[in-house]
């Protein structure tokens, strides 16, 4: 995406030169006579109308054609020069920071272009009526103003020229019907005792057409806000981190629609069930969805399952049974290997693969920051998981304008300061004991932080207040600096930013203390539970100082490996030992089967590695998993039989049978388990 390129220079060029030219023509413009007209025409730039397709329509054009008509060529520059910078700031919320002179020259260019040649037409139709002037005029211009950002949409993202030209030219009936009705009835009292009279008469005529259109754009901001804030709170339910994942797919889904020539008219809806395309994951329960390692057969299953849960609440809502079908197939894949109905290539409905390659992108842009390796990332998914030919309409150019649209975690990379008026935080250290302190900080422009000590955290909060100003929009993140962890509130005002600054460190801290006593706690209940069969180990380490020589290892990853762990054990077994002990045999190979197959079912990944002691055999499993409840341990150990779903289940109490002892450490990063063997071991090697 290139947006300054030949065709749009051109067009700035033209938006430049007509600014020097109204500062060489200001003397011949009667200024005093055309104010009413010039405030109708902000007035209309302010209070824009909505149409079909939902662009912006401002029916500044009467203005333009009756300071044409009345008045000359010149007023008529002038007017569009002041609409145009009017227009501009207000789709910037009149943020002076966020004005771009490139765009407005640009802008400003299309503007000229069409009212010279619509001031031509209406010249050439002078001995005609003022009706047919007004009415062509407003065509031409009209016409040749949207031909002309075509051009632009064209060479910027390339847009098809002709891109939903039959709904564009439909549109052109709203302008000219209007100009065709005011602007002679305007001609006819524009003498100077009643042109403010006619100004407010037809000021309110147009007020009443956009009163109606805001009515329906209230109703379309409150059904997406809904969707939204609905949204919002449901992933907020699964982590902090889902948060936004649905309003950015939303996002990112309307920009792709542009791109990719979508019919206007379905855009607004498409956007919407994007926004709610994983709903249906409200429905699921809690260790679904916040499980670490891989899910077990059973649990992706029932994880699926949310697809066909959210095209359900999507017909619920809609009552649209092509929507929800969007919906229901956005997690099938191009090579036909997804869910739930296994649907392959141009089978899944168009909107399902543009659904599914917003979802991925959301999670890309979130998960990497650089956009190279994202770009990298999406190819290798083409004609695997997502539409090749969506894919190929992406480049590095817009993965960069794609990243500017929605805000990811962690957000943006530093940028420079802007300054601070209050104290610093260590001035409210004695707020609690489960907090460093709070502290309220004011962000407004580049000297804003400098007071403070903390070079590394002003330097991070410093572009998360710059964002909050330009999406105004609450958020809170947590930031780390000099070992110490925070808690940055952000609330944007009008031109300035407040934030909430708390150190949480002493309350992680806390957490991590109350853990470590919980986990005392269990070791010493189940040490006389188990009769010291079993060891909860507070740290990893003590499994590790506790091994003995290495013999063999192998990595875990699927089913197969349950049986291959077998025989990699077996290996070290003494020949005495499997004749003359095959109850003792029975029990490690028991033990290796459970512990392997309880990794596969509860993590990503792991190791089996084969140690020895004197007259020891251990065996060690260590996996990358979200860790198991030690709560459940006791209950294994008492309760015959007993299993729960989300811990190891009568895996463990199966081990716990089998082994002479077991060592165990588990934590969110994982888990290790060492099972021993009293056995007589012949020596390695």
């Amino acid at each position: 995406m290139k947006e300054k390129n030949g065709y749009t220079i051109l067009l700035s060029l033209v938006g430049v030169a007509s600014i020097v030219y109204m500062i060489r023509e200001w003397h011949s413009i009667a200024l005093f006579a055309i104010a009413p007209i010039l405030f109708l025409i902000v007035l209309l730039d302010l209070f824009p109308v909505r149409l079909l397709s939902g662009e912006e329509y401002s029916g500044s054009l009467v203005g333009f054609l009756i300071l044409a008509l009345a008045f000359g060529y010149n007023p008529a520059i002038l007017g569009i020069v002041i609409s145009t910078i009017i227009s501009y700031t207000r789709k910037k919320n009149f943020d002076i920071r966020q004005m771009n002179l490139f765009r407005i020259c640009s802008a400003l260019g299309k503007s000229v272009i069409s009212i010279f040649l619509s001031y031509q037409v209406m010249e050439a139709l002078n001995p005609f009526s003022t009706y047919i002037q007004a009415g062509l005029g407003a065509l031409v211009f009209s016409l040749v103003y949207m031909l002309l950002l075509a051009g632009a949409s064209t060479t910027i993202i390339g847009t098809p020229f002709l891109n939903d030209m039959v709904l564009k030219l439909k549109e052109l009936i709203v302008p000219v019907l209007l100009c065709t009705i005011i602007v002679p009835h305007f001609l006819r009292h524009i003498s100077l005792g009643n042109i403010v009279y006619e100004t407010v008469y037809v000021l309110l005529f147009l007020l009443l057409i956009i009163f109606l259109s805001h009515g329906f754009i209230r109703q379309l901001q409150i059904r997406m806000k809904s969707s939204e804030e609905f949204i919002r709170l449901s992933e907020l339910r699964i982590s902090q981190r889902n948060e936004g994942h649905g309003k950015n797919t939303g996002i990112l889904c309307q920009y792709m629609l542009e791109l990719l020539a979508y019919p206007k008219k379905r855009r607004t809806d498409l956007v919407n069930y994007t926004t709610l395309h994983d709903i249906g994951k409200s429905l699921l329960p809690m260790e679904i969805l916040t499980k670490r390692g891989a899910l077990s057969l059973t649990e992706e299953k029932e994880y699926q399952s949310h697809a066909t849960e959210s095209s359900n609440i999507i017909y619920a809502i809609s009552g649209d049974k092509k929507a929800a079908a969007w919906v229901l197939h956005h997690h099938e894949r191009y090579d036909g290997k997804g869910f739930p109905s296994g649907l392959k290539g141009q089978d899944i409905p168009y909107e399902s693969r543009i659904i599914a390659l917003c979802n991925h992108l959301e999670h890309l842009l979130s998960s990497h920051s650089d956009n190279v390796d994202v770009l990298h990332q999406l190819q290798r998914l083409s004609g695997k998981v997502l539409d090749p030919k969506l894919i190929q309409r992406i480049t590095l150019e817009i993965i960069i304008a794609l990243r500017q649209l929605v805000i990811t975690k962690p957000l943006l990379e530093g940028s420079d300061l802007i300054d601070s008026e209050l104290p610093s935080v260590d001035e409210h250290k004695e707020m609690s004991g489960f907090t460093g302190g709070t502290v309220l900080l004011k962000y407004k422009d580049h000297h804003s932080l400098q007071e403070m000590e903390d070079i590394h955290l002003k330097n991070q909060l410093g572009p998360l207040a710059e964002h909050a100003l330009r999406v105004s929009e609450n958020f809170y993140e947590v930031i780390q600096s000099n070992q110490k962890t925070f808690e940055a509130h952000f609330y944007p005002e009008n031109n300035w930013v407040a934030i909430v600054l708390t150190d949480i460190t002493p309350a992680l801290e806390y957490r991590e203390q109350l853990h470590q006593s919980t986990m005392r706690s269990y070791k010493d209940v189940i040490e006389t539970l188990s009769k010291s069969k079993i060891d909860i180990c507070l740290e990893q380490q003590e499994i590790e100082e506790h091994l003995g020589s290495p013999l063999a290892n192998m990595d875990i990853m699927t089913k197969s490996d349950v049986s291959s762990g077998r025989s990699l054990v077996m290996e070290y077994i003494p020949e005495e030992l499997k004749i003359n002990q095959p109850k003792k045999l029975m029990h490690i190979k028991l033990a290796v089967s459970e512990g392997v197959t309880n990794l596969i079912k509860h993590a990503a990944h792991g190791k089996l590695s084969v140690y020895s002691k004197p007259n020891v055999l251990q065996i060690y499993i260590t996996d990358h998993g979200s860790g198991i409840p030690i709560h459940e341990l006791p209950k294994m150990i008492l309760i015959s039989g007993y299993s729960s779903k989300r811990s190891l289940g009568k895996g463990f109490a199966l081990m716990y049978t089998s082994a002479d002892r077991i060592m165990v450490h588990t934590s969110s990063k994982g888990t290790s388990i060492l099972l021993e063997f009293d056995v007589l071991l012949e020596e390695a090697g």
